[in-house]
């Protein structure tokens, strides 16, 4: 299967734990966005922020699962959660406090307590997977 992982900027760590982990069970991941520069200002960064919109928007598409990180702070994945949703493109939310937003209750998203129950769910070993608290 293909993956988007989507996660906060400045604890990257958490979303390539993740991407190695379904890597590892063979699965593919659309795009990487934890390779790429961190790109505040955008305004300064207009043109590579243009270049990695366009990247993260593709491989939110073309993914067949979103999932999302839990964080209190962004916009981001909100944007990929509208990408995703707009686009088909089932999407799990790793969160057990108040949803943030009505668009976790949408038909497309599933809301679970854990990271391992998402690594269950399409054949992943959670031990090869850590996520900072």
């Amino acid at each position: 299967m293909k993956f988007f992982v989507s996660g906060k900027v400045g604890v990257e760590g958490d979303a390539r734990s993740v991407m190695n982990a379904l890597r590892a069970a063979g699965h593919e991941i659309t795009f990487d966005w934890t390779t790429i520069d961190h790109l505040r200002p955008y305004d300064e960064n207009a043109a590579a922020s243009r270049e990695a919109a366009v990247k993260e928007s593709h491989g939110v598409k073309d993914a067949d699962v979103l999932i999302v990180l839990p964080h209190d702070q962004g916009v981001g994945i909100y944007v990929e959660l509208g990408i995703a949703i707009g686009s088909g493109v089932p999407v799990r939310v790793v969160t057990n406090v108040e949803s943030r937003t009505m668009f976790f209750h949408h038909p497309l998203v599933k809301k679970v307590d854990s990271l391992e129950q998402i690594l269950k769910e399409f054949g992943v070993t959670p031990e090869n997977c850590t996520i900072a608290d």
